[in-house]
């Protein structure tokens, strides 16, 4: 592909995204004031939808819960409508002044949505860096009910002037108490009854958010933090949870009133062949790697190398090729053949075990040989299932733009939208894709911008082009398919594996830490590809497998 083609391809949908009956851009600015607030309001919700009988008994749990909690709980199971309900019932005798903290604009647009639609709270409104600063002084923004926000435009807004101290004051063990104090000298009043924090492990640790939950807390404010993993395979992230949260409440999927409501799991773990001469790139610069660590190894000392330097050039140079090599087989070739990291001399040189050929000279071999093995599965799953809606993971972006491409050239632009991340799209134009799949399109193409904190619309199977990197991502894929429409008994999804590579053994580990620490489960099944049937005849086992 052409980069003058590719560009001009791309410049096409986003035209098309901006341009169709998809397009977020009016519906931005009908979620933001466009008149001052003049006095303080409240609000009374009233939600118009029920609850499953384990979301109640979640609810009665998190109600006894004075000051601020953190509940994790499957993506796909209804967190956002369990703070629905919460917040009606802390409504019910006074009003309550709600702010929504969202990690992204599209969530944003969602969730304030889902405020309107479903709490029947006609003004919620959606403040993001899109008004600006003067302009949300002017209307008095944060005077309203039931604000949904993302933390750096409320931070910028309320605490600005605390942000040093915040930032010091996050590296302390007990920082509230201290916190309280300086807050309190300075008069400062949390503007709100009670914070909701979305998708909160996005924002704990270092940024604005963690600055706006510790403010809440040391005012005593009411917090609600959601989340389908609120980071406890991290010792550090853990650490700072408990600075804020009284307790986290994690809810596993294997729990029985949760079990009967979510469709079984299936993990078909999809074996590849890889291409000979990809293999054979892939071996070498491993061989490379293995010199320059042992390298690494006597100048630094063998614990150096578990560090992630970017200081001397050696760990520079291997990082690179790490990368290069894991994106290479978990991508396909042609992800990686615009890297800079090809202009390492190693690579450029003669080498004896592949003939005197370069490094770069048989891995274009290889991209001719098969320009990406996993792009081309991918193709052969969809065109061998059946389904309404699919999704596609990977982590590369040219892997998510190739794909997408050569699926609209097969289906036509209305049927595939790609969502990727703000170096490659705007946020309009990622929520607009995300309304594109909702509304019209059968497959969604996505790196991991659209593992999380986006409301994806159900889709009948999943295809992970690349293993998840953590527990995390682990379950925000699943979870795109546990919200099964009326009828549907198993979320499937195909896990693509180059054989004879690192993949297997990445994909087996991060399982296992999400299935000790999340309690998440699925069943697995090894297919080759070529074994792969329309229908999957193995499910009608797995349907009578209790």
């Amino acid at each position: 592909m052409k980069r003058r083609d590719r560009d001009e391809w791309w410049e096409k949908y986003l035209n098309y995204l901006e341009n169709s009956p998809q397009s977020i851009r009016r519906l931005v600015e009908k979620l933001s004031p466009i008149k001052t607030i003049e006095r303080e309001e409240r609000v009374k919700i009233s939600k118009n939808y029920d609850l499953w009988p384990f979301q109640k008994d979640i609810l009665k749990r998190v109600l006894n819960y004075n000051k601020s909690l953190i509940v994790g709980l499957p993506t796909g199971l209804g967190k956002t409508y369990l703070a629905g309900a919460y917040l009606e019932e802390l409504s019910r005798n006074n009003g309550i002044r709600v702010l929504f903290l969202v990690p992204s604009v599209p969530l944003g647009v969602q969730q304030t949505l889902f405020a309107r639609e479903k709490l029947n709270v006609e003004r919620a409104y959606f403040i993001s860096g899109a008004i600006a600063p003067d302009r949300r002084k002017a209307l008095n923004v944060w005077k309203a009910a039931f604000i949904v926000t993302t933390p750096q435009t409320f931070s910028n807004d309320h605490l600005y002037p605390f942000k040093t101290i915040l930032r010091e004051l996050r590296e302390e063990k007990e920082p509230l108490e201290n916190l309280k104090e300086y807050l309190d000298a300075a008069e400062f009043k949390f503007p709100f009854d009670i914070v909701i924090a979305d998708e909160c492990q996005r924002y704990i640790g270092e940024t604005d958010g963690y600055s706006i939950l510790l403010a809440a807390a040391a005012c005593k404010v009411k917090i609600l933090a959601l989340s389908a993993t609120p980071q406890l395979h991290s010792p550090k992230r853990l650490i700072e949870l408990r600075k804020i949260f009284d307790d986290i409440e994690v809810f596993p999927i294997e729990s029985p009133e949760i079990k009967r409501y979510i469709p079984k799991r299936l993990l078909y773990i999809v074996r590849i062949p890889t291409p000979k001469k990809l293999q054979k790139t892939f071996t070498v610069i491993n061989r490379i790697i293995g010199k320059i660590e042992r390298e690494i190894a006597e100048k630094y000392g063998s614990e150096h190398l578990k560090k992630h330097c970017d200081k001397h050039s050696e760990c520079k140079k291997r990082m690179m090729l790490k990368l290069l090599n894991f994106r290479m087989m978990e991508n396909g070739a042609s992800s990686v053949m615009e890297y800079g990291t090809w202009r390492i001399r190693e690579l450029r040189s003669p080498i004896e075990d592949l003939d005197g050929k370069s490094i770069l000279k048989v891995f274009r071999e290889a991209l001719r040989e098969c320009y990406n093995h996993k792009i081309e599965a991918a193709m052969k799953i969809l065109g061998r299932e059946k389904f309404q809606k699919a999704i596609i993971f990977a982590e590369g972006v040219e892997t998510v733009r190739q794909l997408g491409r050569k699926l609209q050239e097969n289906l036509g632009m209305d049927n595939v939208a790609i969502l990727v991340g703000k170096g490659h799209m705007t946020i309009e134009q990622q929520a607009s894709a995300l309304i594109q799949f909702k509304e019209k399109a059968r497959i969604l193409v996505t790196t991991s911008v659209g593992e999380e904190g986006l409301d994806i619309p159900t889709a009948d199977i999943e295809i992970w082009i690349d293993p998840p990197s953590n527990p995390r991502k682990w379950i925000q894929r699943f979870g795109r398919i546990l919200r099964q429409p009326s009828g549907m008994k198993i979320a499937r999804i195909y896990a693509l594996i180059s054989m004879r590579t690192h993949e297997r053994n990445k994909l087996l580990s991060v399982m296992r830490k999400t299935e000790k620490i999340y309690g998440f489960t699925q069943k697995v099944i090894y297919k080759n590809l070529k074994n792969i049937e329309v229908g999957q005849t193995s499910l009608t086992s797995f349907l009578r497998d209790d």
